[in-house]
């Protein structure tokens, strides 16, 4: 019996120390943000990663509406938005996660600042961007490339006066000369998708 209480009490040594140590800012698209893991709750991530550091607050969501959330160290360069199943509400199982400091790395490279090109290589593939200049405006559709349902990407131009082929409520490949041409790049906020 003291055998094996004695190799339970070993356990967590023999797992990998990536899922243990709360100073790991990386991010795996599709499978943890640091410590955090599809299917966490709120508690659970209390628990990872100490209950005064998150505070519970409204998120920005679509259309300038809020929804019900949470920040993870917040003011700090590990900042996380973090939003919940809103069909799993009572229980609060994070749905998605918001990267705002600048200490959060993506293991496959993905940063804030990318171009239009940078980021088809990371995805595998060219995608499409929605058009400029309204509430969904710069918003990757990365559909059949190693980003597709991991992530969400919103595209700045860095130039002002937009064509306007490139503007409203339209889908322009990532290769289109035109989109290319205002230089637009990854802004702050990448979403990761813990669904």
């Amino acid at each position: 019996m003291n055998r094996i209480f004695a190799c339970l009490l070993l356990l967590p040594v023999c797992l990998h120390a990536d899922e243990f140590d709360p100073k790991d800012n990386t991010v795996v698209p599709g499978t943890r943000v640091g410590l955090i893991k599809p299917g966490m709750t709120l508690k659970d991530i209390g628990r990872a990663y100490g209950q005064q550091n998150l505070k519970f607050q409204k998120i920005p969501g679509a259309d300038g509406e809020e929804v019900d959330g949470a920040r993870l160290f917040p003011d700090t360069d590990r900042e996380l938005l973090i939003t919940w199943d809103p069909e799993k509400e009572k229980a609060q199982i994070v749905f998605d996660i918001s990267i705002v400091g600048k200490a959060w790395k993506f293991d496959n490279g993905l940063r804030v600042g990318m171009t239009v090109e940078e980021v088809e290589k990371v995805n595998g593939k060219a995608f499409k961007i929605s058009g400029f200049g309204w509430d969904y405006g710069g918003y990757a559709n990365f559909e059949g490339g190693k980003l597709y349902g991991k992530v969400s990407v919103r595209f700045t131009p860095q130039m002002e006066n937009l064509p306007d082929q490139i503007c409203g409520e339209r889908e322009i490949p990532s290769t289109d000369k035109v989109l290319r041409s205002v230089k637009p790049v990854v802004e702050a906020g990448i979403s990761v998708f813990m669904r």
